[in-house]
Formats: C-alpha cells, sequence, structure tokens
C-alpha cells in the first residue's frame, strides 16, 4: 500500500483543476494551461497622428523568473514580421527603420509598452508584443491607426491655385 502524498505532489495535481475550476467559473475557459503573463489589452486598435507619439500598451500581470520582451511590426500579405525592440527588463536594443524612434515606456516594472516617437505614415499597420520566457511564449497585436492624413494633389497648375469650387471637384 502507497505512502500518504505529501504536500507538493498532492499541490501538482490540485492546482491544475483549480485553475481550471476557477477559469470555468469565470466564464473564462484557458486557451492553454499554465500561467498567463500578459494582460490583454484595453484597446487593440490605437489611434494617433502624423508627428505625435503613439504609445501601443503591453503589461505583465506578473513577471516570469526570467524573460525578454520582443516588439516587432507585422506586415501585411507578407507574413513576416520586422523586429523592432527586443529588451531583457533592464537594456533594450532597437531594430530597423523604427529603431531609433521606439522605445519601452517602463512606467513601472509590469510595463512593456512601445512608444513610438515622430510617428510617420509608414508606422501604421499591425504591431505584436512578445513576452519569451523560454518555456510558453505569449504575445499580443495591437493595431496603430493615423487620422487626420492628407494625400497631396498636385495641379498641373501648380499648387494652391484652386478656388472653392475647383477644390471640391478634384476632391471628388
Amino acid at each position: 500500500m502507497p505512502g500518504p502524498l505529501s504536500l507538493p505532489t498532492l499541490g501538482h495535481f490540485l492546482l491544475p483543476w483549480a485553475f481550471t475550476i476557477l477559469h470555468e467559473a469565470l466564464g473564462d475557459a484557458a486557451p492553454h494551461p499554465g500561467p498567463h503573463y500578459l494582460l490583454p489589452p484595453i484597446h487593440e486598435v490605437i489611434h494617433s497622428h502624423r508627428g505625435a507619439t503613439a504609445t501601443l500598451p503591453c503589461v505583465l500581470g506578473t513577471p516570469p523568473p526570467s524573460y525578454k520582451v520582443r516588439w516587432s511590426k507585422v506586415e501585411p500579405g507578407e507574413l513576416r514580421e520586422t523586429l523592432i525592440l527586443i529588451t531583457n527588463g533592464l537594456h533594450a536594443r532597437g531594430y530597423g527603420p523604427l529603431g531609433g524612434r521606439a522605445r519601452m515606456r517602463r512606467g513601472h516594472r509590469l510595463d512593456a509598452s512601445l512608444v513610438i516617437e515622430g510617428v510617420r505614415l509608414e508606422d501604421e499597420g499591425r504591431y505584436r508584443c512578445e513576452l519569451i520566457n523560454g518555456m510558453e511564449d505569449e504575445s499580443v497585436a495591437l493595431t496603430l491607426r493615423l487620422e487626420g492624413v492628407v494625400f497631396p494633389y498636385q495641379p498641373s497648375r501648380g499648387r494652391y491655385q484652386f478656388n472653392y469650387y475647383e477644390a471640391k471637384q478634384a476632391c471628388e
């Protein structure tokens, strides 16, 4: 007859069951077992305009023992991502065309948000904040939308030579 179960062994069996019961009670079925470190974003679309400073939020609920945060821009239609920034919690390094204008916000110790200064037209798009902890990586996706974008129209007679009715017709 086997001996009594030790507390660590009992916890190994009961903890996953307890988390499952908790998620079901809250109506939130976990997509995969294990801890979830990244909090879901409150807003998945961030609005900004050219020349502004935009903050793409990424917040950890609790930090894993060791981790890196990787920010990338998801290129539409190309099924690839352009690396922007990697940090190990203490030091960050920027990459690519956004690397010089992008930095970590560091509002608090669980803040992994990306700040983009001097937003440009080409910055609009989908971004991914990925937590890499060596066991099970997690990520959140956000979209940066630019508002107030004006596309210049250059008529053959030169710029700003329209009256009201000609300008309205050119816009249509």
